[in-house]
């Protein structure tokens, strides 16, 4: 069973802060609990250490006005999809492999 604590991190929606410098994209998501960033430029991959702890190799693209983000970590896949609707930023995530 999970710890009150990790209940409510799960919960904790973060402040997200995107900017631009050049190529270089920086993401800074920010919560109560935690903070996590990164910089990346669009279309080459990198080293990614995740919130949760995995090392994972992460690309981000665009796609149809969406920010693709792809993690490959041990033969699996995980792609998120950013997009901004009505002012506000949806995340949708799927898995595979």
């Amino acid at each position: 069973m999970k710890g009150s604590c990790q209940v409510a991190a799960s919960l904790a929606k973060p402040n997200l802060i995107v900017t631009q410098d050049e190529e270089i994209i920086s993401v800074k998501a920010e919560s109560t609990f935690k903070m996590h960033k990164i910089k990346f430029k669009l279309n080459e991959e990198f080293d990614e250490k995740t919130p949760d702890g995995r090392k994972v190799k992460s690309k981000f693209f665009l796609r149809d006005g969406k920010l693709i983000q792809e993690q490959r970590w041990d033969g699996k896949i995980t792609t998120m999809e950013r997009e901004i609707k009505n002012g506000k930023l949806e995340v949708g995530k799927m898995h595979s492999g």
